[in-house]
C-alpha cells in the first residue's frame, strides 16, 4: 500500500492551566495505528505526522475531544480543519489514482475520436499533381 503521508497542526485549548496538556495528547496520538509521528511545537501546539490511508484528521480530532482534550474553535483553526477533512475526504474516495494512466487514456481517447484516413484538405484532383 502507497503511503500518503500528511503534517498537520493541532491548536488545544487550555495551555496555560494544563502545562502538560500537550505532552499528554501527544502521548495518546503515538499509540494510535496510523500516526507515525507527533512533535510539540508550543504548550497548546502539537504538530502530527500521520498515514492518510489508515486514519484521518477527523477521526484524530474525535478521539481528542472522546479524551477529553478541547479544540481551538477560532474561525482560523476550525477553518483549516474543515479544508483538511474535505480534502481527505476527497482522496479517500477517490481510491487509487495514478497520472499516467490518466495521461495514456486522454491520448487514447483523443486518438480514437479523430477522424482516420487521407487527412490533405485539397480536393481529389489537386492531389495527383502534386
Amino acid at each position: 500500500m502507497i503511503e500518503k503521508l500528511k503534517h498537520r497542526s493541532i491548536w488545544l485549548i487550555g495551555g496555560r492551566r494544563d502545562p502538560a496538556l500537550a505532552k499528554s495528547a501527544a502521548a495518546l496520538l503515538r499509540d494510535v495505528k496510523g500516526v507515525m509521528r507527533v512533535r510539540i511545537m508550543a504548550p497548546n501546539r502539537l504538530v502530527v505526522s500521520y498515514n492518510v490511508r489508515q486514519i484521518t484528521m477527523q477521526i484524530i480530532e474525535d478521539l481528542l475531544n472522546e479524551f477529553g482534550y478541547r479544540l481551538n474553535p477560532g474561525f482560523y483553526c476550525r477553518f483549516l480543519r474543515t479544508i483538511c477533512n474535505y480534502l481527505e475526504d476527497i482522496e479517500c474516495s477517490e481510491g487509487r489514482h495514478d497520472q499516467a494512466d490518466c495521461t495514456r487514456d486522454a491520448f487514447i481517447t483523443r486518438y480514437l475520436r479523430r477522424p482516420h484516413g487521407c487527412r490533405d484538405h485539397r480536393p481529389h484532383y489537386l492531389r495527383r499533381y502534386l
